[in-house]
């Protein structure tokens, strides 16, 4: 029987649905708009309204200065955040990359919280000033620890999720301190687009267009990234400064956003992958469909949110949209997953190793830190009176509670490190942690559920809470990866998109206003005060337990490094393998959840300090990891108990504060390429 390749050939071809995506959310969101605007004029003349308006009508007066400017700096925040994720992605060449990665969200919020303590006539004429200056200075630490490494992809996402990670602990630990004071910029942080006239939207009018006719000038150079570094430098375009440029746009898009609204979460990373999913395969393509996919993503998301805060169950909350865009661009990105394509340019840079010359030196070193931080642990402690060394029968009134808090912390810390091992392995992203796959996140949705659905917070609660939301996430992950064939990249991109959705709703609650928010923050950020004795010996158990998993699965680990096709014709199931080494990873994830919050910071430099200091096989790497792991939360859990006694800093955040200094100067001495 013979076949028509013409019919084969259109067969093979995906569905291009690019206009029915864009029209099916324009079709929402204007439709909720106009009811919402014909609601709001009772009767009055719209245009009469647009041209002419009675200003002695307060209907009216909201119509033209409140609703309309909220409808139109909608659009322009969502396609700005849009064109600067497509450009973030095309000269990363990683479906990852958005405008959090480049730091610029969380070092413009941080500066806004520093100048509303400490420095309020800075924000006498306006926050935009304020906001720029900290999302540039925090774009320019990106800028400066990827220097050295040649700005390449890798080191521009690893370097951008150290800053991210550090200016949001930085901003927690604020927070914690001073969480009336900053209720309201925690709102404004959420993403509120609440305006009361046109001048903000002008003025991000302008900025979107400038940043508009500069691409269009790099529109040919920024097309041939796809093919390579090489193959960019071949063609004579400056690599680098094409590279700098395309980034330098997307930070003032950022920026602009940022200064106006405030945060707005996960658009800029949904709206480019929705476009290349919908069929924009081109980067001409891209730079049209990403902008509105953007635009009519946050205006669908904005209405929706209108409507639900006008309802009588809302509307003693405020519901900033930044935080529930996850909401309607998750559901949709998963759908779409299984036509995407391509794949992050990581794999080179991550299966490098470093050279183990230095591993004898410096693991000795390691084993005396980790002896002097349990030293320190039971024996020096900060009192009434002081510093003081613990004799031996304070000691032993003591040990009950300081045995249990101790086990718990250096038990979490060889679970982050084991597990942030096998993730970066197994998916060749050395950027990779546990939060991306989003096991933590889904702990900490469980204790919000036990902390809002009226159950009484006590800790078999909040356990059995956390373990709960850990357990139905691995589930959810394991059946959407399934469905993947658990390619490493899309099982990335799930669990970043699963992390988001959590997070969302986790941010939405703690900026709505409700009592219980503090409390709530007390738990995700990494406390062991609640900690029980039966639940740290358990975690301790634990971690021996994944001392001896872990390197058992060093064979599968190196060989799957080679590559699937490699790592099949010697013997390994490729499938299995990555389906059990993500269940040990993520078992894990779970359990210091269960301990300490929802921390990823030591899943991330635990297996890079491992690296760096010369840990080349896979399991050599996690037995290194796994004692850095534990002496750096080991050490936070000592020092958060001592920095502001009486009251007890979180070990959690505590370690992303000491550890993120250490990952940066190990960043500026070695070079991505060698690790």
């Amino acid at each position: 029987m013979l076949r028509n390749p013409t019919a084969d050939s259109r067969a093979d071809t995906p569905r291009d649905f690019r206009f029915l995506l864009v029209g099916a959310l324009a079709i929402v969101a204007l439709g909720l708009s106009i009811s919402g605007i014909h609601g709001e004029l009772n009767g009055a003349s719209f245009w009469s309204t647009l041209f002419a308006p009675d200003r002695s009508d307060l209907h009216q007066v909201l119509v033209r200065d409140s609703l309309l400017p909220r409808v139109v700096m909608t659009l322009l925040c969502g396609s700005a955040l849009g064109l600067a994720g497509t450009l973030a992605q095309q000269v990363l060449r990683n479906p990852l990359a958005e405008p959090m990665t480049l730091g610029i969200f969380p070092g413009a919020y941080l500066a806004l919280m520093v100048a509303e303590l400490w420095a309020p006539s800075l924000l006498a004429g306006g926050r935009t000033a304020v906001a720029l200056a900290g999302g540039a200075l925090a774009m320019g630490c990106v800028f400066g620890l990827a220097w050295r490494q040649r700005m390449s992809s890798l080191a521009v996402i690893l370097s951008g999720m150290i800053v991210n990670m550090y200016c949001g602990a930085i901003a927690l630990a604020i927070t914690m301190s001073h969480f009336d004071l900053l209720r309201g910029l925690m709102i404004w942080g959420g993403g509120a687009l609440d305006q009361t006239g046109w001048q903000e939207s002008r003025q991000v009018l302008w900025g979107v267009l400038a940043c508009l006719v500069a691409t269009v000038l790099l529109r040919r150079p920024l097309g041939v990234f796809e093919a390579g570094d090489s193959t960019v430098q071949g063609l004579g375009i400056a690599l680098q400064r094409t590279r700098f440029a395309a980034l330098l746009i997307a930070v003032v898009l950022t920026a602009c956003v940022v200064s106006a609204v405030g945060v707005i979460g996960f658009v800029g990373l949904a709206a480019p992958t929705l476009a290349r999913l919908a069929g924009a395969r081109r980067l001409r393509q891209r730079l049209v469909w990403a902008p509105a996919l953007g635009a009519v993503l946050l205006w669908a998301t904005d209405e929706i949110v209108r409507v639900i805060a006008s309802g009588e169950l809302f509307s003693a909350h405020l519901i900033p949209t930044g935080t529930v865009t996850s909401l309607l661009g998750v559901p949709l990105l998963l759908v779409l997953l299984p036509r995407l394509r391509t794949q992050p340019d990581l794999h080179s840079a991550a299966v490098a190793q470093a050279v183990p010359v230095r591993l004898r030196r410096r693991l000795p070193w390691a084993l005396v830190a980790l002896v002097v931080v349990l030293a320190l642990c039971f024996g020096v402690s900060r009192g009434l009176d002081g510093w003081a060394i613990v004799d031996r029968a304070s000691l032993d009134a003591l040990m009950f509670w300081r045995l249990p808090h101790t086990v718990a912390a250096l038990a979490a810390g060889v679970l982050l490190a084991i597990a942030g091992t096998l993730i970066q392995r197994v998916t060749a992203n050395p950027m990779a942690s546990p939060d991306l796959i989003g096991v933590s996140s889904g702990g900490a949705l469980g204790i919000v559920a036990v902390l809002f659905l009226g159950l009484t917070p006590s800790p078999a609660a909040l356990f059995v809470g956390c373990l709960g939301g850990a357990m139905v996430t691995l589930a959810l992950l394991l059946w959407l990866g399934a469905r993947a064939s658990f390619a490493p990249e899309r099982f990335l991109l799930i669990g970043v998109a699963v992390s988001a959705l959590f997070q969302a709703i986790v941010s939405a609650l703690l900026a709505s206003g409700d009592s219980r928010a503090g409390l709530l923050m007390n738990f995700v950020v990494g406390s062991t005060y609640y900690v029980q004795p039966p639940a740290a010996y358990a975690a301790g158990a634990i971690a021996l337990i994944a001392l001896v998993l872990g390197p058992l699965m060093s064979r599968w680990l190196e060989t799957l490094g080679l590559g699937p096709a490699m790592a099949g014709s010697l013997g390994v199931p490729v499938v299995r393998a990555r389906v059990g080494i993500l269940v040990l990873a993520s078992v894990l994830t779970a359990a210091s959840t269960l301990i300490v919050g929802p921390l990823s910071f030591v899943g991330l430099i635990a297996p890079h300090v491992a690296r760096y200091s010369g840990a080349r096989r896979p399991g050599t790497q996690m037995i290194v990891a796994a004692i850095f792991g534990a002496l750096l939360m080991g050490f936070a859990e000592w020092l958060g108990r001592q920095l502001m006694f009486p009251e007890e800093m979180p070990a959690g955040l505590v370690a992303t504060l000491i550890g993120g200094p250490y990952l940066i100067v190990l960043t500026l001495r070695k070079s991505v390429s060698s690790t």
